[in-house]
């Protein structure tokens, strides 16, 4: 545990560095109060507060470069694709589906065949 707090200074240092600059900012602010110098003190806080903000917007930036940029794209896990396998698939079903569609059309041939037209009947009237 006492390495973790190096290494992640390590990792992400411009946070450590706003975070002091942060601090010597407002270091300065309050020394201008004291004295009484108004325009030392505007000038402290103000920085400050442009300092802090640049030093969240690093911190989210290295959290969003952790979370995206450093994973692997392909996980170890998945297995490589056999794309001759999936293509004899493929036009294998697609052959099964088009000798169904025929077998259902000769036998709507066939069912028109046997009544001897291919018109619908006509209705009887009574």
């Amino acid at each position: 545990m006492p390495g973790t707090l190096i290494d992640r200074f390590k990792q992400e240092p411009l946070v450590p560095l706003g975070a002091a600059a942060t601090i010597a900012a407002f270091l300065y602010a309050a020394h201008g109060m004291y004295r009484g110098n108004f325009k030392q003190t505007q000038f402290g806080m103000r920085s400050r507060v442009v300092l802090q903000g640049l030093t969240v917007c690093t911190l989210v930036g290295y959290g969003l470069y952790s979370t995206t940029g450093s994973k692997p794209t392909r996980k170890e896990d998945m297995r490589d694709i056999d794309w001759e396998r999936l293509a004899r698939e493929s036009k294998a079903a697609e052959d099964a589906d088009k000798l169904r569609k025929e077998q259902a059309l000769a036998a709507q041939v066939a069912k028109a065949r046997q009544a001897k037209t291919v018109f619908a009947p006509e209705p009887k009237d009574k």
